[in-house]
């Protein structure tokens, strides 16, 4: 029961609360709206109430990391959180995971130096969420550990820190604390090292459970939209009965003094980036992290950052970076430039030196701007319940227990004067604190194809002779999925009736929803359509750099006038190029977006398009093109692209190939720029969205002045791609020599977005690869054979045609490339052959049909839907009838669809590992 700290009044006894069940009831603090409980077994609990969400956000969180691990067990920590998903005493093997699926949006896990957490996102329903408190007590009191998934785990730990590994910046920050802790304290990386993984016992794992999974020792956060009166009965009722343990004691860190550092200088060749890194570290100082909080933008943010205007704008480097890792035993800044291989590396560095170390000190507009941009993040994240959950969580670790130091932190923040910013900053970015990285592409000799040689299976979990459990209550899911398909409907018929959709005399459409969002915002989609295939051949690097700078500067406004407007406004709006036309998003505080909304128009309608920031991008573009393709992924991405080609060089809808980007960019002038929006940036082909708390009619007037005379003579018509069928291919392309590879697949088949399969489809993808644990590639390639740490699988489906495909990708451990591809094959034949069965079916149409409910909850995403929505001349209620297709699929109809679109005699597969053979690209079959 709940520790009693002072008592209830008697009208709150009164309102619906037993005695039996909450006479304990009490508050330990309450501040901002968020309550801190504790039962005399001392489990922690945070509500952070929020009505106006539409999910909850829980995360467990365990006061306990990989700086408790053993000495010579490094990574003990971590293997214990991925075995803490294989059952409990009372949820017994894979029903623990299963159940997790039903009842969440998503489920996930992270152990870091000094915590482990098991977050969850689930609806606001209350068997949704009593079902997560109850599983999460039961990881708490009930976990079984069976040394039978032991082994396959730790395979599968490996393949995660093969890919972490794989990171030039994780190399490098490894080598860092090793330089400063050797192998202890944060010189053991929490994800542990194969030989010490290996000699974890079993008797070990449970030692460390036992010993710091308890509730004395653990804090549960919750936040979002829930019944605090339920939630609480629900935590008191599981997690009381759980008894304290004498805790051990915590693993101490020493006081870290960075200048007596040995090895301050660490060189990384691995991947295709030069970049020059300088981290400034010292020990504990909580009084100066506030201020070293705002070290990123005040250096890095465009345009006003000091690092960023002294390296960038002066073509020293090509970016900048810049980031904070501030922690109860730590304060950490990095600093980072990215340069070009035309570039002087020892420039590079003088210039990052001189631009942090030797800087003119800030001055009181810029502090300003970077407080109001704090605040503006601040309120959003209030307004977020994943966001804001995991921020209490952070700082409950961080500050052992006292989250509202967040609080006291944001309030610091506004209280700054720049004489302190300037001091700390200055003592804080010195010499003696500095370790300098050097970041180098793989050399030359790293990139040639090595023989393979045959390596002993490593041992997995064999589970052929084990029947996986079923899946219980089928009526169940077919409850839930008649519950969310009368959701749905109401959802989208409420909505439909809000929204008013038209169009001006020119041929801009708009639809108009006007409704109070989540956060207080109001939204605005501008898609702007133009051209031909024709018309814009070869002007695909011309659109690009038209989208980058329509919005950086006007006749009137600076880029600098642009970006503290958005600030103020507590917003923005970015432009991006999309197929043979731009999106224009913009997004501002209710009370402030009719002024920013006709800003940000004024700026698009008189744009300066500055030779200097053209000359800007051209070389950062440049930059970023002049590079080696060699890292796994890239170069499986190009094959496949090249497998699949059927368009010629210059046509919009040509893959990315980097010879003839550099062409088209190098031949690029401001001209062309001027001359593409002259000629097509117009509105008469466009669709407007606007989504907020507004008057539809002063919304309109808005759009009629400033759209309505916006014309363009040139003719438009979409690009669309058509089906196309391709005999199988596997193709084993070389990559540089890297601890993991990529496999990429593809199969197409005749089906767009609107054919009467897809439904049948969608719930065979989601049976195939939706859940990283539980889906039939999960089993296969990650849960049995431990090939992969991470995979993917998809449909992607043409909107305007019978044109689709289904798309498969992993990393995998370099050398078992025939595996991964024998296992996919494994999966999809066996599919073909047995189907998929009732329980999948059911389970996957319900969680479908979950997340479908859950994204029309939130305004913000049927914002997303409505301009596409325009250009087909859709409403909300087309929708409907999707829904309702999902509902009625059976076992019989995915099976017909699996039997008549998936041939694994028409996939394409390409794998790339240091195994490989090279792939010229002009000699990739077409």
């Amino acid at each position: 029961m709940l520790i009693q700290m002072k008592k209830l009044t008697l009208s709150l006894c009164l309102i619906g609360f037993s005695a039996g069940s909450f006479a304990q009831t009490v508050l330990l603090k309450s501040e901002h709206n968020i309550e801190e409980y504790k039962l005399d077994n001392g489990f922690r609990v945070l509500l952070a109430p929020n009505d106006k969400e539409n999910k909850v956000f829980v995360n467990t969180v365990y006061m306990t990391g990989s700086l408790n691990d053993p000495q010579g067990k490094g990574g003990l920590a971590h293997l214990l959180e991925h075995l803490a998903f294989k059952g409990t005493q009372n949820v017994k093997g894979e029903e623990f995971q299963r159940r997790l699926d039903q009842y969440t949006l998503m489920t996930n896990a992270s152990t870091d130096y000094y915590s482990t957490k098991y977050m969850n996102i689930v609806r606001p329903e209350k068997n949704a969420l009593n079902e997560v408190i109850y599983l999460e007590a039961e990881r708490m009191d009930k976990l079984v550990l069976q040394e039978k998934f032991v082994p396959s785990e730790i395979n599968i730990v490996m393949r995660e820190r093969e890919v972490r590994m794989d990171q030039p910046f994780a190399v490098m920050m490894d080598q860092m604390w090793k330089s400063a802790y050797g192998n202890q304290y944060m010189g053991r990386l929490p994800i542990g090292d194969l030989a010490e993984l290996k000699s974890i016992k079993m008797d070990e794992l449970n030692q460390f459970y036992k010993a710091w999974y308890a509730p004395n020792n653990a804090v549960m956060v919750i936040s979002g939209k829930f019944d605090k009166a339920e939630v609480l009965k629900q935590i008191d009722k599981n997690f009381s009965k759980i008894p304290a343990r004498k805790m051990p004691a915590q693993a101490q860190v020493p006081v870290l003094d960075s200048a007596k550092i040995q090895n301050r200088n660490f060189v990384v060749q691995k991947g295709s980036d030069l970049a020059k890194f300088n981290i400034y570290l010292n020990g504990k100082n909580e009084k100066i992290r506030t201020v070293l909080s705002l070290a990123p933008p005040l250096y890095s943010m465009q345009p006003s950052g000091h690092l960023y205007q002294s390296i960038v704008e002066t073509g020293t480097a090509t970016a900048v970076q810049s980031t904070t890792w501030l922690d109860r035993d730590f304060n950490l800044v990095f600093m980072g430039a990215v340069y070009a291989p035309d570039h002087q590396a020892d420039k590079v560095q003088t210039g990052l030196i001189n631009g942090v170390e030797k800087t003119a000190p800030f001055n009181e507009t810029e502090l300003k701007r970077v407080q109001n941009m704090v605040q503006n993040q601040a309120e959003s994240i209030q307004t977020n319940a994943a966001a804001l959950g995991s921020r209490l969580s952070d700082y409950y670790v961080s500050y052992q227990g006292d989250w509202t130091q967040y609080f006291k932190d944001l309030e610091r923040i506004q209280k700054l004067n720049v004489a302190e910013v300037n001091s700390t900053l200055k003592d804080f970015l010195i010499p003696a604190h500095r370790i300098s990285g050097d970041i180098k592409p793989t050399p030359e000799d790293q990139k040639k194809a090595l023989q393979q040689e045959k390596k002993e299976q490593a041992q997995t979990l064999d589970q052929k002779s084990e029947q996986a459990e079923p899946l219980k209550n089928v009526s169940e899911y077919k409850k839930e999925v008649r519950q969310y398909l009368v959701r749905s409907g109401q959802q989208l018929e409420k909505n439909e009736q809000k929204i008013q959709r038209g169009q001006l005399k020119n041929g801009l459409k708009y639809a108009l929803f006007p409704v109070a969002t989540q956060d207080d915002k109001t939204y605005a989609t501008i898609n702007v359509d133009f051209g031909t295939a024709e018309s814009l051949f070869s002007k695909d690097e011309i659109i690009d750099f038209t989208s980058y700078l329509l919005l950086r500067a006007s006749d009137k406004y600076s880029l600098q006038n642009i970006a503290d407007k958005s600030i103020e406004a507590g917003g923005g709006a970015v432009a991006s190029a999309a197929g043979n036309g731009m999106n224009i998003q913009i997004v501002a505080k209710k009370e402030k977006f009719p002024e920013f909304f006709q800003y940000i128009v004024d700026v698009m309608k008189n744009p300066a398009f500055e030779q200097s920031q053209f000359d800007l991008i051209k070389s950062q573009t440049l930059a970023t093109l002049n590079r080696p393709y060699t890292e796994p992924e890239t170069v499986a991405a190009l094959t496949i692209a090249r497998l699949i080609e059927v368009y010629q060089p210059g046509d919009l809808r040509y893959h990315f190939e980097p010879d003839f980007a550099v062409k088209q960019v190098k031949a690029a002038s401001r001209d062309q720029v001027v001359e593409l929006y002259k000629k097509f940036f117009a509105m008469n082909n466009a669709q407007v969205a606007l989504t907020g708390d507004f008057k539809s009619d002063e919304m309109l007037k808005l759009l009629q002045k400033n759209f309505e005379g916006w014309n363009s003579e040139q003719p438009y018509q979409r690009l669309n791609s058509e089906f196309r069928s391709y005999s199988a291919q596997k193709v084993h392309a070389l990559s540089e020599q890297r601890e993991f590879g990529s496999y990429q697949a593809l199969q197409t088949f005749p089906m767009g977005a609107d054919h009467l399969d897809t439904p049948a489809m969608m719930v065979f993808s989601y049976i195939l690869g939706n859940s990283q644990l539980s889906s039939r590639l999960a089993q296969e390639l990650r849960e049995k054979n431990a090939l992969v740490y991470g995979f993917g699988s998809s449909i992607q489906l043409d909107d305007w045609s019978d044109s689709g495909a289904l798309t498969i990708n992993a990393n995998y451990t370099a050398g078992k490339s025939a595996e991964v591809s024998q296992s996919v094959h494994k999966v999809l034949e066996k599919l073909l052959k047995s189907g998929v069965t009732e329980q999948e079916v059911e389970a996957a149409k319900a969680s479908i049909m979950k997340k479908r409910v859950t994204s029309l909850e939130d305004e913000r995403n049927i914002h997303k839907m409505l301009a596409p929505q325009l250009e087909r001349n859709r409403d909300l209620l087309f929708r409907k009838k999707r829904d309702q297709a999902i509902s009625k699929l059976t076992k019989a109809d995915v099976d017909t669809v699996i039997k008549k679109y998936i041939q694994p005699d028409h996939l394409v597969e390409v794998m790339a590992d240091q195994y490989g053979q090279p792939q010229d690209s002009a000699a990739v079959k077409k």
